[in-house]
């Protein structure tokens, strides 16, 4: 009992200590390279799992799947935009814990450390995910990829109009690839960066720190992956539209608000807000069943 106790305590005085010391813990982990591994052991992180509590490294490779090859992490606002992250879905799916990165401190110290007793750190919202598969699910992706293939070459072509010459031509986004995705189960699109790219989080932080150069962040950021559902309805649609008139407008409006929702939704910064504003009351007009270019006269008032 009186063990037990001490236990207690114990951890109670870490957590007020960590409370008060944890930047200093972090800044320690990213510079101090000759103490690095010995404060890996020290450092606390929230979870998927762990209840709002803060759990240390060991924890979480205690709970690790017997298959599970990385140790993976997100980072966001906070926890509550991050639970909803579409990149998030297939994790929660398949049981997988994630760590939860919501303080700026977190992402610069994990990425030093690289790994953690022989297991990587791996984000979840960068491009080169991989997940355990089976032969059977191996073939029916290739299938997948393979059919959706007239789309996401047709949606590659429009997002680099958007970005090099379109509205968002000074966003500084550049698009890698659109790709059928393995990591959604219900949103139709998530973007991704590439793997030693900027996550959406340090690239908020260093747009924030003003002697930052903003071509560097801009070079930085890395390439953007957009991935697309090939179960969802409106994904399942676009393909049958794209395939029967590659130049039918309301595709190009549904593909360009579809990304740019998606940059938002990940947490990137879209440089011009107006453009995406149109194009969502020209999509709500066909909805109504109104002509978006129909030209505005005065109303009339009754007498």
């Amino acid at each position: 009992k009186e063990e037990k106790k001490d236990k207690k305590d114990e951890e109670s005085t870490w957590q007020k200590f960590w409370k008060e010391f944890n930047k200093n813990l972090k800044m320690g982990c990213y510079e101090d390279d000759s103490n690095r591994s010995k404060i890996s052991k020290l450092l606390l992180f929230t979870s998927t799992k762990s209840e709002g509590k803060e759990i240390n490294l060991d924890k979480y490779l205690d709970r690790m799947q017997e298959s599970q090859e990385s140790i993976y992490y997100m980072s966001g606002e906070s926890l509550d935009v991050m639970k909803k992250a579409p990149a998030l879905q297939v994790f929660l799916k398949k049981d997988i814990e994630v760590l939860m990165f919501s303080d700026h401190l977190d992402e610069p110290c994990i990425q030093k450390l690289a790994d953690y007793e022989g297991k990587k750190f791996v984000s979840i919202q960068k491009a080169d995910v991989k997940l355990d598969e089976t032969e059977e699910e191996k073939k029916r992706f290739t299938k997948v990829k393979d059919m959706y293939k007239p789309l996401t070459d047709w949606w590659k072509e429009t997002l680099t109009d958007l970005t090099e010459k379109g509205a968002m031509k000074d966003a500084g986004v550049k698009v890698e690839k659109v790709e059928v995705s393995k990591r959604l189960t219900e949103s139709p699109v998530v973007v991704v960066t590439s793997q030693f790219g900027y996550s959406a989080q340090q690239e908020k932080v260093m747009k924030a720190q003003s002697f930052q150069n903003k071509d560097q962040v801009n070079m930085m950021s890395g390439r953007k992956t957009l991935e697309i559902n090939p179960n969802h309805p409106v994904i399942v649609d676009l393909l049958s539209k794209v395939k029967a008139d590659k130049e039918d407008k309301a595709s190009v409006d549904t593909a360009q608000v579809l990304f740019q929702t998606a940059l938002i939704e990940s947490g990137y910064e879209i440089a011009d807000p107006s453009a995406l504003v149109n194009r969502v009351y020209r999509l709500m007009s066909k909805e109504l069943g109104v002509d978006p270019d129909a030209p505005l006269k005065e109303v009339e008032v009754p007498e």
